[in-house]
């Protein structure tokens, strides 16, 4: 079986660590990837594009932090959903807000973008794997 490619984007580093230790104890999952930001997460997959593929094969799955210094997830899902428009995005790819925002606007704005297929509070737990892995299989 194939196993599934995470990148991490969250500024915080106890977040992403969590995430990393969570993920690698199950062997469902690769590498987990990390971005401190949307902006470099975007400089990094699109300037290394073919590099960064090939590491990371699709269908990509994306842990999308909400709130960070300068693009924040939102700003980022809507520029990767731009590229991907213009032919300049990820073949195949599974995004899922991660945040620990309990604002009820954030999930109604994460519902509206057609790339985020869930929305995950931190810190991941057992059930935020379970709700990760059911939602990842429907793509």
């Amino acid at each position: 079986m194939k196993k599934i490619s995470v990148v991490v984007i969250d500024d915080e580093k106890v977040d992403r660590y969590i995430v990393k230790r969570r993920m690698s104890k199950l062997d469902v999952f690769g590498d987990v990837i990390e971005a401190t930001n949307g902006d470099r997460f975007l400089d990094e997959y699109f300037q290394n594009e073919n590099e960064f593929q090939d590491s990371v094969p699709p269908p990509l799955l994306l842990l999308m932090d909400v709130n960070m210094p300068g693009r924040n997830g939102f700003e980022t899902v809507e520029e990767i959903q731009r590229r991907m428009v213009d032919g300049r995005g990820p073949e195949s790819i599974v995004i899922m807000m991660f945040t620990s925002s309990g604002n009820e606007n954030d999930r109604a704005r994460a519902e509206t973008l057609d790339a985020v297929k869930g929305y995950i509070t931190k810190p991941l737990d057992e059930k935020g794997i379970e709700t990760i892995l059911e939602l990842y299989e429907q793509y």
